[in-house]
């Protein structure tokens, strides 16, 4: 017999006797169950605050309305405002619809909704309008970073053509780092006599600031064949620590960095 799964077994064991004869261990997990899960009861409905979160922080919200012997289960639109609120209204809708039709709910162009649940198929209906609502504001949010990243890509685009002459600027090409990995890269300058100097927009949010990092430091590997590297971003005071981790393998410039000190740095290669 295997003693480590003899000895598994009797520590689980152990461990739920103990909790089925604590009394204060199940007062602390209804409570906790509680905080995760809570219903407020209106004229309007009874609405259930889930544990999933929108990305802006926001609580997941479903409504259940009663008619008959049948539930209506609705985001009442919630996740549409969410996406609203951050200013990716416009790219909710379409996301949403591929998401209701692949989930066997319906969409008004707001809401997701069950127009009809059992009372067996509650459970699984509130769940299910929860993760759609969740997940098309996830996909708008996506969508609205996306177009951001290219917007500021072909401003700073514009700003280096400024800067130097068109010839010597290209944007969206490819290096291949020192672990062979294929990088996509947003512009690089390359003026006679000095190495490329990379210039990438890189947002506040950490898994921009990751990906750059991880980026540039697989570049700089390549030694004395490395482009220089320079980041550019909204405003090195947003990044708080994170600027720490960014400067370590690129230098870290602001949108507004004057033409000179963008000169200096290329040179700088």
């Amino acid at each position: 017999m295997d003693r480590s799964a003899t000895v598994g077994t009797g520590l689980t064991s152990g461990i739920a006797m103990s909790s089925a004869d604590n009394p204060k261990l199940k007062e602390i997990v209804e409570a906790v169950a509680r905080e995760i899960v809570s219903t407020d009861h209106r004229a309007g409905g009874s609405f259930i605050r889930t544990p999933l979160m929108y990305p802006g922080g926001a609580t997941v919200v479903v409504r259940v309305d009663q008619g008959d012997n049948r539930f209506f289960v609705s985001d009442v639109g919630l996740g549409y405002q969410e996406a609203e609120l951050m200013g990716a209204g416009s790219m909710y809708v379409k996301p949403a619809r591929v998401i209701a039709e692949e989930a066997g709910v319906r969409f008004d162009n707001q809401a997701f909704f069950v127009l009809e649940a059992s009372r067996d198929q509650l459970p699984g209906a509130v769940v299910t309008i929860a993760n759609c609502s969740q997940h098309a504001v996830m996909r708008a949010s996506d969508a609205l970073a996306e177009k951001t990243f290219e917007d500021r890509k072909s401003r700073l685009y514009d700003k280096l053509v400024g800067v130097f002459e068109r010839k010597v600027v290209k944007k969206n090409v490819e290096i291949i780092g020192a672990s062979t990995q294929k990088w996509p890269i947003a512009t690089i300058v390359t003026l006679h006599g000095h190495r490329p100097t990379i210039f990438e927009p890189v947002t506040k949010h950490p898994n921009s600031v990751a990906h750059a990092a991880m980026k540039f430091g697989d570049i700089a590997l390549l030694k004395q064949d490395a482009p220089h590297r320079v980041a550019v971003v909204q405003s090195k005071a947003e990044l708080g620590k994170l600027l720490t981790i960014l400067s370590r393998s690129a230098d870290v410039i602001d949108d507004n960095e004057t033409n000179d000190r963008i000169r200096r740095l290329a040179m700088a290669a």
